[in-house]
């Protein structure tokens, strides 16, 4: 009885460990289980479309976003979709209002394939005239997206207004005393930069001493009825001096720019007066080297009340101070003189009408002088600008980028900027720097179309020359950025990338 009793028990105790095995068993396939994952199936269609990147973002009015809006079509199972060469996918903007147009198309909606990843990017979309915000859906069999898109007007000329409404006049052939000036502005209100205004001298006004080409009129110092400027930080541009024709009367000058319909007038009148008129001779633009001779002095033509050259009148030649007008550049101290080191100078006409003054030099200041031409027998002026031209670049010097870190793989803050200058401290425009980074090691590359460790940027009306956004590679340290003149000066910028 007791040999029964324990068999019974040592079979009890056998059973308990076979269980305890086997739950051991399927807790190691579980795990197992766990840790490896089940492949990605051989075939594995999409079920879903999903935004790839150009969402938001802005372009002005006319242009093209500068990001492609790019989606993705995908599977939740997070493995690679299958057979998706040429799905088709519709990119749609709105067909009103704030839009697009598509490249390719030409229009508000167009269609592309997928690639073999499932990726597709719609071509360039360029934003109409309208501005405002708006969605463009892209669409597919297995869903649809949406990108948030802005046409902005700012920086687009809206309006042109003149600075001055009040009626200018002039005796006929002689000068206005004042320019014509034009605010440009866009539809935010802000001034606009850089537009080209085009200043036309026309029509004679109803009653006011006929039209057409016997009318009153003015001319600009080249004899021709238009002339161009260019708006400043103000968004204000000024057309060059201009001289009243022979003809009594009123008549409207306007001024416009590029997208705007409507043009600034300005209400102008020649008044009688003398019918001499002085004009430049050969051109009212000179240009030279600082502290060198211009190669042409100052001409000037006298015509009489006829038209016909008038000898034996005494000009007088002044050269005036620096800037001023129209197209003034940046010397304050821009100057120039006639032989001798003087301001003014006197010539006689001859028998074609034409004086001549002596040898004019440039100062040491670069910039832009203003000169005029005047007799005691008219009111007309002869209006010249002179420019003097900075030196061959002679220093360079490195801007507040000169000493700077930044983490490795990441934008440097400052840019690299240098200021060229000439043997006598003038701003050298135009000059050709190339700014280069190591070939390896600690370094970085220039934020290019294509990224480069060597770039080459002209120096601006300041002398400056700025470099493109550098991006530190992923080796940290410290090294050096040359900036360099081609066979001229050069002065370096010492970096470094900062360990993560």
């Amino acid at each position: 009885m007791r040999a029964r009793g324990t068999n019974l028990w040592l079979l009890a105790a056998a059973v308990t460990a076979m269980i305890v095995v086997a739950a051991s068993l399927g807790a190691l396939a579980s795990s197992r289980a766990a840790a490896d994952p089940p492949s990605c199936p051989s075939s594995n269609p999409p079920n879903e479309l999903t935004l790839g990147g150009g969402t938001p973002q802005t372009a002005q009015l006319d242009t093209g976003f500068s990001n492609p809006l790019q989606v993705a079509l995908a599977n939740t199972n997070g493995c690679p979709v299958t057979s998706v060469v040429g799905t088709p996918i519709t990119f749609t903007a709105p067909s009103s209002g704030a839009s697009g147009s598509f490249a390719t198309s030409g229009a508000n909606t167009v269609t592309v394939g997928a690639d073999g990843s499932g990726n597709a990017s719609a071509p360039t979309l360029t934003a109409n005239e309208t501005a405002g915000s708006y969605a463009v859906v892209a669409t597919s069999a297995y869903g649809s997206v949406s990108f948030s898109l802005t046409n902005s007007a700012a920086g687009i000329p809206a309006t042109i207004t003149p600075l001055s409404l009040a009626t200018q006049s002039a005796a006929v052939n002689s000068d206005f005393a004042q320019q014509l000036s034009a605010r440009v502005l866009d539809a935010n209100g802000n001034p606009v930069s850089g537009a080209t205004v085009s200043f036309t001298l026309g029509a004679a006004a109803a009653g006011g001493g006929g039209g057409g080409a016997s009318g009153a009129g003015a001319s600009f110092a080249d004899g021709s009825a238009q002339a161009t400027a260019t708006t400043g930080s103000n968004g204000v541009a000024t057309s060059p001096h201009f001289v009243a024709n022979a003809t009594i009367g009123r008549f409207t000058a306007t001024a416009t720019v590029g997208n705007v319909s409507v043009p600034a007038s300005f209400p102008l009148e020649n008044l009688p007066g003398k019918r001499q008129r002085l004009i430049p001779f050969g051109g009212p633009k000179r240009v030279a080297t600082v502290d060198h001779r211009y190669s042409h002095p100052l001409r000037v033509l006298l015509r009489n009340a006829n038209g016909s050259p008038q000898s034996g009148a005494t000009i007088t030649f002044t050269l005036g101070g620096s800037g001023g007008g129209a197209g003034a550049g940046a010397g304050a101290g821009a100057s120039a003189s006639f032989a001798g080191g003087t301001s003014t100078a006197t010539a006689t006409t001859g028998i074609h009408g034409i004086a001549t003054s002596p040898s004019i030099t440039a100062g040491s200041a670069s910039g832009t002088v203003t000169a005029t031409a005047t007799t005691t027998t008219t009111t007309s002026i002869a209006h010249f600008t002179l420019s003097n031209r900075a030196g061959k670049p002679a220093s360079i010097t490195a801007g507040i980028a000169t000493a700077e870190s930044a983490q490795v793989g990441t934008r440097f803050v400052l840019a690299l900027a240098v200021t060229v200058t000439d043997a006598l401290g003038n701003k050298v425009s135009g000059a050709r720097v190339t700014f280069t980074a190591p070939a390896s090691g600690a370094s970085g590359n220039f934020e290019t179309r294509t990224p480069a460790r060597s770039v080459s940027v002209r120096t601006d009306a300041n002398g400056v020359a700025v470099a493109p956004p550098f991006i530190a590679n992923s080796e940290p340290g410290g090294y050096i950025v040359l900036a360099a003149i081609a066979h001229g000066p050069r002065t370096a910028f010492a970096l470094v990338n900062d360990a993560p």
